[in-house]
């Protein structure tokens, strides 16, 4: 197992998808800030460091889709995970190394943005108004958040073994994701009932009435996208990435219960794939 993990900590290193994903990263995590002082001494808004803090949440597990990809598709392409087999390393050994490495990935790309961020907004635009228990905590959430995505990544790459197949499947995973968050968290903040307005055309006034809203959830069908706003990666990053969530717990017990299935799921197929 530490054969493995040295063997694969050395290819990260030289893989140069995962400093191009890091460099920018870094970059965006330092223009962010210096992009709100221009607005904020122009009068324009008020920024602070808790407005964009975990903005990485949306942008790390993209990257970490096409890095895990290529990172594990490669060794079926080079002939590497076969030969990983042939001279006696156990399958499960082989995957939970590629699983910690590319969880390690995620946890370095996270702080490749949040390093240059913090280093410039703090000084640049003063203090969290958040209290600092709730930023670490926040840190926390994404950062279990980063693992659940990357066993994900790790199940569909180890499964796939074309390295083509496995970066369009996790860039669509990914995207899906995200996607189903999205509309899951638009159905829940729609309002339960309009207001009531009034306008006046061709001197005439016209008053609408406030009515109920056919969009808002209610019932069992509210409870399901409530659990699923919770349960999905998607919609555990649109909280995170805004620090609004109300379940810190559940979320974290979530991505928990995402990282053992999906890791226990990819063993166990692994384990009875036939390599070509």
């Amino acid at each position: 197992m530490l054969k493995l993990l040295r063997a694969n900590f050395s290819r990260l290193w030289k893989t140069k998808i995962f400093w191009g994903a890091a460099a920018l990263l870094a970059l965006i995590g330092a223009a962010i800030p210096l992009k709100f002082l221009i607005d904020n001494q122009s009068g324009a808004s008020a920024w602070t460091p808790d407005t964009a803090c975990f903005t990485f949440a949306f942008l790390v597990p993209v990257l970490l889709s096409v890095l895990a990809a290529l990172f594990i598709g490669s060794e079926y392409s080079d002939g590497t995970m076969r030969n990983k087999c042939i001279v006696g390393h156990r399958r499960g050994s082989i995957y939970l190394a590629n699983l910690i490495v590319c969880i390690a990935a995620g946890a370095m790309l996270c702080a490749a943005y949040l390093l240059p961020y913090l280093c410039l907004s703090l000084p640049l635009l003063g203090h969290f108004e958040a209290p600092v228990q709730a930023v670490l905590l926040y840190a926390g959430l994404n950062l279990l958040l980063t693992f659940a995505f990357a066993a994900l990544y790790t199940l569909t790459a180890m499964l796939i073994q074309s390295k083509a197949h496995t970066t369009a499947a996790g860039i669509l995973l990914v995207f899906a994701l995200l996607f189903a968050g999205v509309h899951i968290t638009s159905a829940l903040n729609e309002p339960e009932y309009y207001s009531a307005y009034s306008y006046t055309g061709n001197g005439v006034t016209v008053e609408a009435q406030e009515e109920r809203n056919p969009n808002y959830l209610t019932g069992t069908k509210r409870q399901v996208y409530e659990f699923l706003h919770d349960f999905t990666p998607g919609g555990q990053t649109l909280q995170l990435a805004n620090m609004n969530t109300e379940h810190p717990a559940q979320l974290a017990l979530y991505s928990s219960l995402i990282l053992l299935a999906a890791s226990a799921c990819g063993i166990l197929a692994f384990r009875r794939k036939d390599l070509k």
